[in-house]
C-alpha cells in the first residue's frame, strides 16, 4: 500500500505490532532497488510487558529496525518533532490510553507527512462508544463529581475508565469525521475496530 520508511507506534504492550511493522519495513527494503534506512520508533509508558516482545524481536532478526523509547508518549512525541521535524514519519499506529487519543491524534497530524497514514485501534472499544451521547456525558458528568470508593451507586460499579475512554474514542472519531486536514480511508469493524485516515 506504502513505501514506508518511518513507523511511529503509540503503545507498544508485548511488542506483536511492533514486531509485524519491522517485518514488513525489512521486507520492504529487500524488495527496494535503493537502499532506506527503515525504522519502527515504539513508544510505551513501561518496559514492564515490553521484554516479551524484545525476545521476539531479537529471534526474528529485526531489533536493529526497532527505536523503543520508554516514557510519557505526550512527550516522547514532542522529542521526536524536535529530533525529526515535522512530516517525517509515513505511518502512525495509536494504540494507548484512550483517554490521550485526541493528543496523540494531534502530535501525529504534526510529524506525520502529506499522504502519510495515522491508524487508530480500539475505535469501537467493546461497542461502548454506540453508548448515547446523553448517557455518556451524563455518566462524565457524574465521574468528575463523585467520588466512586465512597458510594454504593450503580455507576460506581462499573468500569467507569473504560466508559470514559468510550466518550474520549467517540469524541475523536466525530473530530476525524469533519477533519478536514485528512481524508478517512475508512473505519474497520472488525474485532475491537480501526480507524485509517490519510493526511492530506
Amino acid at each position: 500500500m506504502m513505501d514506508a520508511k518511518t513507523v511511529v507506534e503509540i503503545g507498544v504492550f508485548r511488542g506483536m505490532t511492533t514486531l509485524a511493522f519491522a517485518l514488513c519495513l525489512r521486507r520492504l527494503e529487500e524488495k527496494s532497488e535503493f537502499s532506506h534506512k527503515r525504522r519502527v520508533i515504539a513508544l510505551d509508558i513501561s518496559e514492564e510487558f515490553t521484554e516479551i516482545g524484545k525476545k521476539s524481536w531479537h529471534q526474528a532478526g529485526v531489533e536493529k529496525i526497532i527505536d523503543f523509547r520508554v516514557g510519557d508518549a505526550k512527550y516522547s512525541l514532542k522529542t521526536l518533532l524536535e529530533e525529526e521535524g515535522e512530516e517525517s514519519v509515513d505511518l502512525c499506529f495509536i494504540d494507548a490510553d484512550k483517554s490521550s487519543y485526541d493528543d496523540y491524534y494531534e502530535k501525529c497530524l504534526k510529524i506525520t507527512k502529506k499522504g502519510g497514514l495515522i491508524v487508530i485501534d480500539n475505535t469501537l472499544w467493546g461497542a461502548r462508544v454506540l453508548i448515547n451521547d446523553n448517557i455518556l456525558d451524563a455518566l462524565h458528568n457524574i465521574n468528575e463529581n463523585t467520588d466512586a470508593r465512597n458510594t454504593d451507586s450503580l455507576v460506581s460499579k462499573t468500569n467507569m475508565n473504560t466508559i470514559m475512554d468510550a466518550k474520549s474514542i467517540k469524541d475523536l472519531t466525530k473530530k476525524i469525521s469533519s477533519d478536514e486536514r485528512v481524508e478517512r480511508v475508512c473505519f474497520l469493524t472488525i474485532a475491537d475496530g480501526v480507524t485509517i485516515c490519510r493526511k492530506k
